[in-house]
């Protein structure tokens, strides 16, 4: 009897809930066991894609939390299943070695071999997909896997197409594998990784090709992200076919049986992992992307982005607006053109990111902030500079235009940009008269006079656009868990203090604490005891807030761009606030309901936080009110409406010219 196996692929949209619950439909249907993918998205394509397409970059919302692996694997067991999981990169084998059952090679990454023995060398059962690949392909991952190790091997017929039509599936190939792998001495078995969607074709692949193994794409009920693509199975339609339920197979199915891509597939190859360094596409198809970017963007303006302060939140505000710069050029470039699955036809307005520490505390910046900051700009395509943010280097690109976001005054620089002739941008600096435009992306604020060059509001809140496009039509049911999240600094420990509070509430509720990877450097003991508790978990990433809100029932965090976000998201938030001078802001979002205000730290005890975060809990009406009202505070164009003002004053340096 065939093994099925369900592919959650993405289909678990961030959701750890979700994750759990399609473990449990897959057992509930009969499966042997389920499978998930890990990867990054800078890790998985080169950075020219990256750089030129928004459409790859949107994929980081198809990441899986590392995080989750253990529960996930512990779900898998519970239900009886088989725990597997599809590595796209050589740290990835490493990270899921302890709690994998199985693992995978996807057909994009079969000729990257350097993965194929780091997967075997584990001794964990091997599976690999042929999807595209060539027999001489196959053979020699077959062999690299066997003499790397690889002693419970199965390869997978598969057709990398989405969907694979009946006609191009080609199921004779499942003996042209068996005769290739008896020909080179490799013990292994055989299976059918379907695309087809097709109850006639996976059962003519079992019953009359004798497939060992079927691996199939699965969802709930069609929200998954992948859904769309109309390759991936409902529980109410795979079930009957693990049963063993006969379904007459289509005309065509059958193919030649020649381990060559068939004619669905031609697209796709050149997409496939290039043997060299394991990123997609092939180097061939990178040169074409580089050639044309160096082309077209020859006369692009050159925009400098400045982000200097405490914390990260002027880095996420500006990576916002870079976003927004960078899609709103490509947009103009590509209006009336077809838009394929990974074709970008045009590059992106050229940017460059300038990042520098606070004065007051370079050496941990250039630590910890430092290399949160790269991993930021890297996993968005952007560049970084260690040039410090004088007039003379923000000048040496020959900019169109800077944009500053600063906390302290910067009208010593702006002035300098000024007097040379670069129109300048300020974020955040009302005060700033010396700049062409200045945006106040911020939720309370209203000009006490009107300023022709001064625009604000909470209409202008920065927002990533991949967040913007993940904002629900309606705030989704409040979940079952509190996440805790007070930034890559967290100066005043809050984390602590939230821990403490959130230890003496009434009932065990799960709670996230989402620390950066630099935190616990700073902290004299490290987990403190307030955190040391069954029913809390400390989650050491710098992963997007998109794969680690969904499901949450409550955010706690300070003040700041995180805020934003979470309401983007239709999460309930409550702000612990980190300065005094916060608190008229503070005061006008918690009239207009859009968080609930814990006050400022230093005026609050535990006893104090302790029972408003008690309390909070308890009520799901007014949480739910929360997210309501917070989802309601700002639509998700705060970013493009901040590129339209950067454009702008672009358009009136070059002439009024626009795309």
């Amino acid at each position: 009897m065939a093994r099925f196996i369900a592919e959650i692929s993405s289909n678990h949209n961030g959701d750890l809930d979700r994750c759990q619950e399609l473990i449990r439909q897959a057992a509930a249907c009969g499966c042997w066991g389920v499978k998930f993918q890990l990867f990054r998205v800078e890790r998985l394509f080169a950075p020219i894609v990256l750089q030129s397409s928004a459409q790859h970059r949107l994929r980081r919302r198809w990441e899986l939390p590392r995080y989750y692996l253990p529960e996930l694997a512990a779900c898998a067991r519970d239900a009886g299943l088989a725990f597997g999981c599809t590595p796209f990169d050589l740290e990835a084998v490493q990270t899921l070695r302890p709690h994998v059952d199985f693992l995978k090679i996807a057909s994009y990454e079969l000729p990257w071999l350097e993965l194929v023995r780091a997967c075997a060398a584990t001794g964990l059962p091997l599976q690999i997909s042929r999807g595209m690949a060539r027999a001489a392909e196959i053979a020699s991952a077959a062999r690299t896997a066997a003499q790397a190790g690889a002693t419970d091997l199965t390869l997978l017929h598969c057709v990398s197409r989405y969907p694979a039509p009946a006609t191009e599936c080609n199921l004779a190939a499942l003996g042209g594998l068996r005769d290739l792998l008896a020909a080179e001495g490799v013990a292994a078995r055989v299976g059918w990784s379907d695309h087809s969607v097709d109850a006639g074709v996976v059962s003519r692949a079992v019953r009359h090709w004798g497939a060992e193994v079927v691996e199939f794409h699965f969802d709930l009920e069609g929200r998954g992200v992948e859904y769309a693509g109309r390759h991936c199975w409902l529980p109410r339609d795979i079930q009957p076919v693990i049963a063993g339920q006969s379904f007459p197979a289509p005309a065509g199915c059958d193919g030649s049986g020649d381990l060559e891509p068939v004619a669905a597939e031609a697209e796709e190859r050149p997409w496939r992992a290039d043997p060299s360094d394991g990123l997609r596409p092939t180097l061939a198809v990178r040169r074409q992307w580089q050639e044309r970017l160096e082309r077209e963007s020859a006369a692009d303006p050159l925009v400098v982005l400045v982000a200097g302060g405490p914390g990260l939140g002027h880095l996420a505000r500006l990576l916002a607006l870079a976003e927004a710069l960078r899609e709103e050029q490509s947009d103009c470039r590509r209006e009336g053109q077809p838009d394929a699955q990974h074709q970008e036809s045009s590059p992106e307005r050229r940017l460059r990111f300038l990042f520098f520490p606070p004065a007051q505390d370079k050496a941990q910046a250039q630590g910890s902030q430092a290399v949160l900051a790269r991993d930021m700009l890297a996993r968005h395509g952007f560049a970084w500079s260690d040039d410090p943010p004088t007039a003379e280097n923000l000048l040496a690109g020959g900019p169109a235009a800077c944009v500053v976001d600063f906390k302290e005054p910067c009208a010593s620089l702006i002035e300098a940009l000024q007097k040379a002739g670069c129109p300048t941008v300020v974020l955040d600096r009302p005060d700033c008269a010396q700049a062409d435009r200045v945006i106040v992306p911020c939720f309370a604020w209203s000009p006490a006079r009107e300023l022709p060059h001064v625009v604000g509001g909470p209409e202008y809140l920065l927002v990533r656009q991949d967040m913007a496009r993940l904002r629900p039509a309606v705030p989704p049911p409040v979940g079952r868990r509190v996440v805790v999240s007070f930034g890559a600094e967290d100066p005043f420990l809050l984390t602590e203090k939230v821990g403490a509070a959130l230890a003496r509430l009434p009932e065990q509720v799960p709670v996230d604490f989402i620390l950066g990877p630099g935190l616990a450097q700073h902290r004299p003991v490290w987990p403190p005891p307030q955190l040391d508790r069954e029913n809390f978990r400390l989650i050491t990433t710098s992963d997007s807030l998109e794969s680690l809100l969904p499901g949450a029932g409550l955010l706690i965090t300070a003040l700041g761009v995180t805020v934003a976000e979470a309401q983007q998201l239709g999460v309930p938030v409550a702000v612990l606030t980190n300065y005094e001078a916060d608190a008229q802001q503070m005061a006008a979002m918690a009239r207009a309901g859009a968080v609930a205000d814990l006050g400022y730290h230093r005026a609050v005890t535990e006893d104090d936080l302790a029972h408003s975060l008690a309390a909070l809990w308890a009520d799901g009406e007014r949480r739910r009110q929360l997210a309501g009202a917070g989802h309601g505070h700002a639509d998700g164009q705060g970013a493009a409406r901040c590129a339209a003002v950067v454009r702008a004053l672009l358009d009136e340096g070059a002439g009024g010219e626009s795309c």
